[in-house]
């Protein structure tokens, strides 16, 4: 991928910026006083070449070092380093998060971001606290925002919409307080009479409790014991008993941040044309599906679908995401629109 003269600039501009180390002097320094000793050795046309060589390899490596050290110490550099592909993956965080950071430094209070995939295109729905008059008044200079966001990661395929969220009424907000309330209570409730309860959402009409059980007998005994406590409260409600596999659950808790990384870089880019991704996030193997509208049998679409292929492994098995995922085996699979793996 070619980078433009825009982003080119930026890397100058930034790359000016850099205090360098004085130990980088000194090193550089050193090569200099090498390369002086070396007078002998670079009679011979042949030698010299390779020492020349070997000087710009070490100016590669001293420039390299430089960069990525910056990155780490210079957000705005962070920021450049993040739109060259591959080395900028490590640096990419989930858009959401971006967003959300990006509309808060620029003096908006964000009631909740969202996006969805509508018709295989991502929306954004973007709610700002305030009053219809104020978001209307923003709307324009909220989206110019969010479409130069997005377009630096070079995304092209979504939809953007900005919408007023007013303060909830006092009436919900006793109503929604009632229920985490009662949550909390069943929840301790259940604990204190030794069920191993992981959580407890009352918020639906049916109280939604969660255990690590799947034997159908302690079940029962969890859903007769629920039930009781919910009626000596004066709260009756439905009662709906269900089994999550702990193991599971801790690694889908894992690796949904990097999940998130890889769907905003397949779901915002028009040339890779995925209609979804799915997970099984099991104790022996995470496994990824990307479903694509592209045809097997298309030689630019097989181009496509390797260079995703190519991207998500490497991404994966960079040092940084194998460490977070505690090099947990992973298969990925990428389909046609037919519903047919791919072949590599």
């Amino acid at each position: 991928m070619r980078i433009d003269e825009s982003l080119k600039k930026e890397i100058k501009e930034e790359m000016e910026k850099i205090q360098v180390p004085s130990s980088m002097y000194e090193f550089a320094k050193n090569i200099k006083e090498e390369s002086e000793k070396r007078a002998d050795f670079e009679k011979s046309p042949e030698r010299k070449t390779v020492w020349k060589k070997s000087q710009f390899v070490v100016a590669a490596v001293i420039s390299l070092v430089v960069l990525t050290g910056s990155a780490f110490l210079n957000p705005t550099m962070a920021e450049v380093v993040s739109k060259i592909p591959y080395l900028g993956q490590v640096f990419h965080k989930p858009i959401l998060e971006v967003i959300t950071e990006t509309l808060e430094k620029e003096g908006y209070k964000t009631a909740g971001i969202g996006m969805g995939i509508w018709e295989q295109k991502p929306h954004f729905d973007i709610g700002l606290k305030g009053t219809e008059e104020y978001v209307n008044q923003e709307e324009d200079k909220v989206l110019n925002i969010l479409t130069e966001i997005l377009e630096k990661r070079g995304y092209d395929n979504y939809e953007l919409k900005v919408s007023d969220t007013n303060e909830v009424p006092p009436a919900q907000k006793e109503i929604d307080k009632n229920r985490e309330e009662l949550g909390e209570k069943l929840m301790s409730d259940l604990q204190e009479a030794g069920f191993p309860i992981m959580n407890v959402n009352a918020y639906s009409p049916v109280v939604e409790v969660y255990i690590p059980i799947a034997d159908e007998a302690k079940k029962v005994v969890i859903y007769k014991a629920a039930i009781e406590l919910l009626k000596a409260n004066d709260t009756p409600k439905q009662v709906q008993i269900i089994t999550r596999d702990v193991t599971e659950e801790e690694i889908r808790l894992q690796w949904m941040p990097i999940m998130r990384s890889i769907e905003d870089e397949l779901y915002l880019k028009k040339e890779y044309r995925v209609a979804d991704i799915r997970y099984s996030f099991k104790p022996v193997k995470v496994s990824i599906t990307i479903m694509t509208n592209m045809k097997s049998s298309d030689v630019k679409d097989k181009e496509t679908v390797t260079k995703i292929r190519k991207g998500i492994i490497e991404f994966l098995d960079s040092e940084e995401i194998k460490t977070k995922t505690e090099n947990q085996k992973y298969e990925l699979i990428i389909q046609d629109k037919n519903g047919n793996d791919f072949l590599f």
